[in-house]
């Protein structure tokens, strides 16, 4: 099966550096074509430089096409809102009343908002895990926000680099993605060491179970490692993150922090299983290389295109500035009576035309096909007597065929059988043996009761094992064996069941 490619540039900014990465989905694997990065001619800059998105573009042969942004711009926070109303809404009713009450969290007034929006998505359970019910009346919502003069001028930047721009995406939810391409069968605990501040998540199965935004950044490692451990506040930071970890199971390092192999050391120290650098490896390179630690500084670049890439319900809490369709509609009210009216004039004469076509034709095929009617009826009269009669001599010629099969194969079967198991029984019956009855189950014609008696049990017992050596011979089981009179003479009922003596493939 030949599955369509997509393909996306995730782009991130980050103190002085800007990265790319290219990704591909083909069905539903997910994998990074190339990576890269330049420094920025300007720190200070919030935005992206069009030049050099487009220097990126070029690196990585994508000068046109979708892209998605990371940067810290976008916030990401977390409401617990009423859970009954939640449930009755739409996404765009879900973001409209979130626009309302993130400012405390962001700063982002509700009428400059631009939001992203995910309910809460919990593990399924284990098979025999026992579950809870959910007893609180409200429900966790993820919410990414930006303000919309600043979306709007980062989608003309992309634009004039030549690239468009679907969605922006905080660094929270996103730097955690590229663990999601791989099973995880143990909890997981990754730790992104930013430039501002850190990120640190808990993942089981597809979904996370705890996001936490830490105040530690990697400026202030550096800065600690620099003075020889004046901060205390860090240490403890550190260690209460890691105390949080899934034990034997290291924790998974990515973000800037990853490129400098004493940060690397110095976090080790806190966990109890170690830590691990996020490898990412790339596709575009004709022989393989060895995945590089440092390269873990673009994990949370990928993991927005991760996001993007994979099914729509990961891209809700990723922002942009297009509302449905029904409420563009509405919006633009006033011009769709005249379009409408336009559109139904134009269906109902075009409908009507086609239909007096479609009237001329049907009269004649009504007349080709009354012709043919009569000719075929004739026919069709016809063929009844032939096909009456072809079935009577079919039935005479079965009824033959059956009865020449038995007197071939049939007739004498039954007597050839019993013919052999009497001789057998005859035949094989220890001289210690008196046989009583041989007679024929009703029911079941393959299955024969004999009763005798003996004054030894051992006989009977070889009477029975020498019929099983019979291929013929299903089994031969003793059904009863009891004394008849004070004496020592036994009374027996044997079950023997049979085969039948002309089927040699049973």
């Amino acid at each position: 099966m030949i599955f369509q490619k997509q393909r996306i540039l995730a782009i991130e900014v980050a103190g002085d550096i800007i990265r790319a990465v290219l990704l591909e989905r083909r069905g539903k694997k997910i994998c990074v074509v190339d990576f890269t990065s330049l420094k920025r001619p300007s720190s200070d800059e919030d935005l992206p430089d069009v030049e050099t998105m487009k220097k990126l573009a070029q690196k990585l042969e994508y000068t046109r096409g979708k892209a998605v942004y990371v940067t810290a711009l976008a916030r990401a926070c977390e409401l617990y809102m009423d859970k009954k109303k939640v449930s009755g809404m739409n996404l765009y009713q879900l973001s409209e009343a979130a626009k309302w009450e993130i400012e405390p969290y962001t700063g982002i007034t509700g009428n400059n908002a631009l939001v992203g929006v995910e309910k809460e998505k919990k593990p399924r359970a284990k098979p025999g895990e026992i579950v809870y019910e959910d007893e609180t009346d409200e429900i966790l919502v993820n919410i990414s926000a930006i303000e919309r003069n600043v979306y709007v001028a980062i989608k003309e930047r992309f634009r004039a680099a030549g690239l468009k721009l679907v969605r922006i995406y905080p660094p929270e939810v996103s730097f955690y993605m590229p663990l999601l391409l791989k099973d995880l069968p143990t909890p997981r605990a990754i730790l992104e060491i930013g430039q501002d501040y850190s990120n640190f998540a808990i993942l089981r199965g597809k979904h996370p179970d705890q996001i936490n935004t830490l105040n530690f950044s990697l400026d202030s490692i550096k800065t600690h490692l620099e003075n020889e451990g004046e901060s205390r506040d860090l240490e403890e930071s550190l260690r209460f993150t890691f105390s949080q970890a899934p034990e034997h199971e290291s924790v998974i390092l990515t973000g800037l922090g990853v490129a400098v192999p004493e940060i690397i050391e110095y976090v080790n120290r806190f966990a109890a299983s170690g830590v691990t650098p996020l490898l990412i490896s790339k596709t575009s390179q004709v022989t393989s290389k060895d995945p590089d630690p440092a390269d873990a500084a673009f994990g949370t670049a990928a993991g927005a295109g991760i996001r993007e890439l994979k099914d729509t319900s990961f891209k809700n809490v990723g922002i942009d500035d297009l509302d449905p369709l029904y409420i563009r509609i509405k919006k633009n009210a006033y011009i769709m009576p005249l379009a409408a009216t336009g559109m139904i004039a134009i269906g109902l004469l075009g409908h009507n035309q086609y239909m007096k076509y479609q009237e001329r034709q049907f009269k004649a095929e009504i007349k080709r096909y009354s012709v043919e009617l009569k000719e075929n009826k004739a026919k069709i009269q016809k063929y009844k007597i032939l096909i009456e009669e072809s079935d009577k001599i079919n039935k005479d010629i079965k009824n033959t065929k059956n009865k020449i099969r038995f007197v071939k194969k049939e007739s004498d079967k039954t007597l050839i059988d019993l013919i052999t198991y009497f001789t057998t029984f005859a035949s094989d019956l220890p001289c210690e043996v008196v046989l009583d009855s041989i007679c024929q189950n009703e029911d079941k014609i393959n299955v024969f009761l004999i009763k005798g008696r003996s004054y030894d049990l051992n006989p009977i017992g070889e009477f029975a094992t020498s019929l099983q050596r019979y291929w013929w011979c299903d089994s031969a089981v003793i059904k009863e064996l009891k004394k008849v009179d004070q004496g020592e003479k036994l009374y027996f009922e044997m079950s023997i069941e049979t085969f039948g003596t002309q089927d040699r493939n049973k």
